[in-house]
């Protein structure tokens, strides 16, 4: 171990002598390299801070008893009467804020003005021509001309299929030839009957012969009876021949072409009217007490924008589709114009009551407190309660009729705002001030 001498060394060296080097640490190397040089050890100032601290402490101190105090109580004095003066402005603020201004849009007044009020009920369905008709042959003949298609405009009356003439022409010759050879059987047998009835009479001839001869013009008579209408027939199967149209209308569909053969009953064309068409309509079974013939119904067809069409109902169903609770009703609409066709989808609007010049507001526009209902009516910048008295409720209850306290003119707010209250300031967007 080394010794030291009376002055002493630095602890740094002493430490240094007494470790090996690889436990020295940079501070402890520092100290043995000056050590080794020569040179003496470096002293610590670490004590200059700690005295520069006391010496602040110390200042602080004698600062606080000689006058400080009251210095910072006169501060927080200050202090005091500033945070007073401040919560004497809030209550101002607070009162500006309450008079600010809101904004509405401009639909969302609206201005009261006399009008015609409706219950109306919803009701939807598909349009079909009012007649239409599948046109048959009434006679078993071959198919010669078919002179419409499809689509093509027809008037009453209009020759559109021509059927072959030549048998049925053939079959009322034979009918009128057959007719024709009774007649003058039935003529001589008549002229017997004579000559008998004659002999009867002087009685050269015994009763019975005039009895056989009675019958034997009777029975002739009959059998020209029925050859006579089996003539008419084919007279008539003759006309059939020409299949003209029953009505005016429009081709909508062609089942045949020329060539074929048709029996009777076989279709041979589909002609429709489309002068007045139908809407059924479905309408809830509830509305039943009060739907009855000849109420307006609106309708806006689909594929034609931008029409209104009116029609009436004609007859009301009296059983409901089963399993929906619908109703189906036929109304009846006038289409001079032909705008309209079989098989659009229609939708539209009953109209079960109306009155005409009431005053009306959207339902939203009411309000109600202690006092009764009222709405928000505008009164230059601002919004002012304006009590009213509701009459009854309109379209389902989306429009409420006002029987007073509102005037035509007067402009309210229409929609249902929860801030906007009785005196509030409004500014309306887009309205020059």
């Amino acid at each position: 171990m080394a010794k030291t001498d009376g002055t002493g060394d630095a602890p740094g060296t002493r430490d240094a002598t007494e470790k090996p080097d690889w436990a020295l640490s940079r501070r402890e190397r520092r100290a043995k390299a000056r050590a080794a040089a020569g040179e003496p050890p470096r002293k610590r100032r670490g004590w200059i801070l700690w005295l520069v601290v006391i010496v602040a402490l110390a200042g602080g101190a004698a600062w606080y008893i000689s006058g400080g105090a009251e210095t910072l109580a006169s501060l927080r004095g200050e202090e005091s009467a500033e945070d007073g003066v401040a919560s004497e402005a809030a209550p101002t603020e607070a009162a500006d804020s309450a008079d600010q201004v809101m904004q509405l849009l401009p639909s969302e007044l609206a201005e009261v003005q006399p009008a015609r009020l409706r219950e109306t009920v919803k009701a939807t369905g598909s349009l079909s021509p009012s007649r239409q008709l599948a046109i048959p042959a009434e006679v078993s003949a071959r198919v010669t001309e078919v002179l419409v298609r499809a689509g093509d405009a027809v008037e009453a009356g209009q020759l559109l299929v021509q059927l072959d003439v030549e048998t049925l022409r053939n079959q009322l010759d034979q009918q009128r030839a057959t007719a024709e050879a009774t007649r003058a059987q039935l003529r001589l047998a008549q002229t017997q009957l004579e000559r008998t009835q004659s002999l009867v009479g002087r009685g050269l001839s015994p009763e019975s012969q005039l009895d056989a001869g009675q019958a034997e013009v009777d029975q002739l008579a009959a059998s020209l009876a029925a050859q006579e209408k089996s003539v008419a027939n084919a007279e008539e199967s003759l006309k059939h021949a020409r299949v003209m149209a029953p009505f005016a209308g429009v081709i909508s569909a062609r089942e045949v072409d020329p060539g074929a053969y048709v029996a009777t009953g076989t279709a041979l064309l589909s002609l429709v009217d489309l002068s007045t068409l139908e809407f059924e309509a479905a309408v809830p079974v509830r509305y039943t007490p009060e739907l009855a013939p000849g109420q307006v119904v609106e309708l806006s067809v689909e594929g034609v924008a931008g029409r209104d069409f009116t029609g009436t109902v004609d007859r009301i169903s009296p059983v409901a589709i089963e399993g929906t609770r619908m109703l189906p009703v036929y109304v009846v609409i006038e289409n001079p114009e032909t705008l309209l066709r079989g098989g659009m989808f229609a939708a539209g609007r009953v109209v079960l009551e109306e009155k005409e010049d009431a005053l009306g507001i959207p339902a939203d526009a009411l309000r109600e407190d202690d006092e009764g209902p009222f709405v928000l009516k505008r009164e230059g910048d601002r919004v002012v309660r304006q009590p009213v008295e509701v009459a009854r409720t309109w379209e389902a209850g989306a429009v409420a009729e006002i029987a007073g306290g509102l005037l035509p003119g007067d402009v309210i707010v229409a929609q249902p705002l929860d801030q906007l209250r009785a005196g509030s300031r409004i500014l309306v967007v887009g309205e020059d001030q």
